[in-house]
């Protein structure tokens, strides 16, 4: 029902004016009220939903989040093993180079020996032959 049909309706019936102008406006804050409660209500349940639906984003981020993690750490955990295969292999690769660097340095110590047996052989050759 319209404001002004109450209006007209308290004056038809003679209401004083000023009575009639108050019960309109009584009628006008009993709806301004009403309405101001449903959007108030309204709002609540918004808030009520929104707030669950945050606890949902944060819930299903955390769950995301902690996998993240696990699969970083499976994967930190993979990279570690492969480094401490790959020091392992240096390791064999050093003692590999050290036996065979011993190896080329007792080879070249027979050689430098043989020389110089062969030079003084040689040497002592030649003073025969001179002499």
């Amino acid at each position: 029902m319209s404001l002004v049909a109450v209006y007209d309706a308290l004056k038809a019936a003679n209401v004083d004016d000023a009575k009639a102008t108050a019960a309109v406006e009584a009628i006008e804050t009993v709806r301004e009220e009403a309405r101001l409660r449903r959007i108030e209500e309204s709002i609540v349940e918004l808030r009520a939903d929104m707030n669950a639906q945050v606890g949902e984003l944060r819930a299903d981020m955390n769950a995301q989040n902690a996998k993240l993690r696990a699969d970083m750490e499976k994967g930190f955990g993979e990279v570690r093993a492969e480094i401490g295969e790959v020091r392992a292999e240096i390791g064999e690769l050093r003692a590999d180079m050290r036996s065979e660097i011993r190896l080329l340095k007792w080879m070249i110590g027979f050689t430098i020996t043989f020389m110089l047996a062969n030079f003084a052989l040689t040497g002592a050759i030649l003073l025969r032959l001179a002499s």
